[in-house]
């Protein structure tokens, strides 16, 4: 059984309910609260089973007030929902199985949960009666039915669609299943990350049934540190340590599935689907998207092989990549189409409404990073044509929803490698590299960046994804102009090491400085770092030479028809001498999406999504 992994929503929850709630000059009722789940948030509904899973007896409940006496909750006090409602404003939800849940005792709302059962129905059988979470909404719809029969149809509809919803499940799928004894048939039957999709399949189909009866505002926890309890030692018969090699799958519950309520179901809002939030890009390469394919640039991407794995076309786009970029993928992730180019000639009517990408491949920070390549939108261009972007789009939806689309949206920005690849390091004692010693061009780099993101704050951008600078050195392309004996390019792994926690802390200060969370530090350097120093483990065959390109390491030049062509793209790390695979691009991604703070701080984007969708 588990814990409750974040106490973010309850942050937000105290922030809109200590003011209080008028409606018609009338103090309101508190909003109704339904619980749904296991022992955790369980008040009482197993003391009316012939089950062991019950805390009816001391010394539980000793300091629960006023009683001092055992009451079902699986606590010496008061639990979760008991100290949510206090929030709220409210008297406690009474168990559904209490004969006391009748009358207007039902308005407050009602805990459905039930120790020792989980997502799914074979989860906890050793408790034999418990009410599964099938059952659990069963009784929600019986619930609703009562109280139908006491105020009417309407107002019981009605006072389901506005109440707070609370579900806590799954840690009993681990503990109480697929680890309770060895060889378990659960792990027999899927090894642990199939498991896990698999319960997350399963919640998808519990939450989407919450939703067809009525739930629309939903805190849904995940599990807690289930490696900490005692008694997970001695079921699972192995050492700690083993357990907790495990919990970088487990952990990323909690976002998996408040993000399968937000995304899979979809937000409903007046009786329409609302549309996914607008995605604005900026940056270089590594998020182009094909704006260079409208200039005369040799940095451009729009020949084969580029595009060979682009699904449907299997064509080039422009983008710098096999198939999908960073900036596709998220995409997908949000429930969103792809942004296209914003000098592509398709962007026009809704289609304006999705987004834009206005990255362009060679530009850096500064404005005289990649000169040899001309015609490139640099970065203060990227930002007027976002300006220019905001007024087409206020003379299609007016000026006030063009605010709202902007100030909602998400918003990536990648920039920075090419200052030191395409400037400093470009060429032996560059204009810039005789100007600054390292350390000083990394402090002179982040204060011009600072400059850019301040720009964008103040043209709109509230979500802002910043992304670091990869290994710079351990490219194929550095490999081979570089690098010693296929060991990464000391200097420019030096740059990055530099770079990226100075980026990191000035995101922050930015943050103090507008009291939110607007930039948020995507370490897409250690997701990359990761399968750089260690390929095998994520699938690669290797992280040095690039898929296609020519000499060492196939990183020398750009990536042709001429070139060598590797014939299984997944099996490598870098497509070309200076860009990453689609598949290393998903293994980015999928950082971004779950990651720890290690990766992106001060919280992951499934984090972000479920947050924006509790408080807008």
């Amino acid at each position: 059984m588990a814990v409750l992994s974040s106490f973010a929503p309850l942050a937000i929850l105290s922030s809109v309910l200590v003011i209080g709630v008028i409606v018609s000059g009338v103090e309101a009722r508190p909003r109704a609260f339904f619980v749904f789940g296991d022992s955790l948030v369980d008040n009482g509904n197993n003391n009316y089973l012939a089950t062991t899973a019950r805390a009816d007896a001391p010394p539980y409940g000793i300091d629960y007030k006023p009683s001092h006496r055992p009451t079902g909750r699986f606590s010496n006090g008061y639990n979760i929902p008991d100290l949510i409602s206090q929030r709220l404003g409210a008297e406690s939800t009474l168990p559904y199985l209490s004969p006391e849940l009748r009358g207007n005792k039902l308005l407050v709302g009602a805990n459905f949960a039930s120790a020792g059962i989980g997502i799914l129905n074979d989860t906890g059988i050793q408790f034999v009666n418990v009410i599964r979470m099938y059952r659990q909404l069963e009784h929600f719809q019986e619930y609703q039915n009562r109280v139908s029969a006491l105020i009417g149809a309407s107002q019981a509809k009605n006072l389901v669609n506005q109440a707070l919803v609370l579900i806590t499940v799954g840690g009993n799928d681990f503990v109480n299943n697929y680890y309770l004894v060895p060889n378990s048939a659960r792990s027999r039957q899927y090894p642990l990350p199939q498991y896990v999709k698999y319960l997350i399949s399963e919640y998808q189909k519990l939450l989407q049934r919450l939703y067809d009866v009525g739930a629309r505002r939903v805190l849904v926890t995940g599990t807690g540190p289930l490696e900490h309890k005692t008694s997970n030692y001695r079921a699972l018969k192995r050492p700690p340590k083993l357990v907790h090699l495990n919990m970088a799958m487990l952990q990323t519950f909690a976002t998996l599935t408040i993000l399968s309520l937000v995304l899979m179901i979809g937000i409903i809002v007046s009786g329409v689907e609302a549309r996914p939030r607008a995605f604005f890009v900026f940056g270089d390469s590594l998020v182009d998207s094909g704006n260079n394919n409208y200039l005369a640039t040799t940095a451009r991407a729009d020949a084969p092989p580029y595009g060979i794995d682009y699904k449907p076309s299997h064509r080039p786009t422009g983008r710098f990549s096999n198939g999908y970029n960073i900036p596709d993928l998220i995409s997908q992730r949000i429930g969103a189409e792809s942004t296209l180019p914003y000098l592509s000639p398709e962007l026009r009517g809704n289609k304006l409404l999705v987004g834009a990408n206005f990255a362009s491949a060679g530009i850096g920070i500064l404005n005289d990073t990649g000169i040899q390549f001309v015609n490139v939108i640099r970065m203060y261009r990227q930002l007027e044509y976002f300006q220019e972007y905001q007024n087409r789009v206020s003379a299609l939806i007016g000026a006030s929803q063009a605010k709202s689309l902007v100030n909602q949206a998400l918003v990536l920005i990648t920039v920075g490698g090419n200052d030191f690849v395409n400037n400093y390091y470009l060429v032996p004692n560059s204009a810039r590299s005789q100007q600054y010693p390292l350390p000083q061009y990394v402090r002179f780099l982040i204060s011009e960046y600072q400059k850019l993101l301040q720009r964008l704050y103040d043209v709109g951008a509230r979500r802002v994804l910043v992304t670091g600078t990869g290994p710079l050195g351990c490219v194929p392309s550095e490999l081979a102009q570089r690098g010693r004996n296929g060991q990464c390019a000391t200097e420019l792994q030096r740059a990055a090491a530099l770079f990226n926690p100075q980026l990191e802390q000035m995101l922050l200060q930015l943050n103090r400085k507008f009291g939110r969370d607007v930039f948020i530090a995507a370490n897409t350097g250690k997701a990359h770092n990761d399968f750089v120093t260690n390929p095998q483990q994520f699938g690669f065959i290797t992280s040095k030479v690039a898929c296609c390109g020519q000499g060492p390491y196939n990183g020398l030049g750009l990536c042709t028809a001429l070139s060598n062509l590797c014939s299984n793209r997944e099996q490598y790390a870098f497509w070309d001498a200076f860009h990453p695979s689609e598949k290393a691009n998903r293994l980015i991604v999928e950082e971004i999406m779950s990651g720890s703070k290690a990766y992106m701080n001060p919280m992951n984007l499934s984090t972000i999504l479920a947050l924006d969708a509790i408080t807008t």
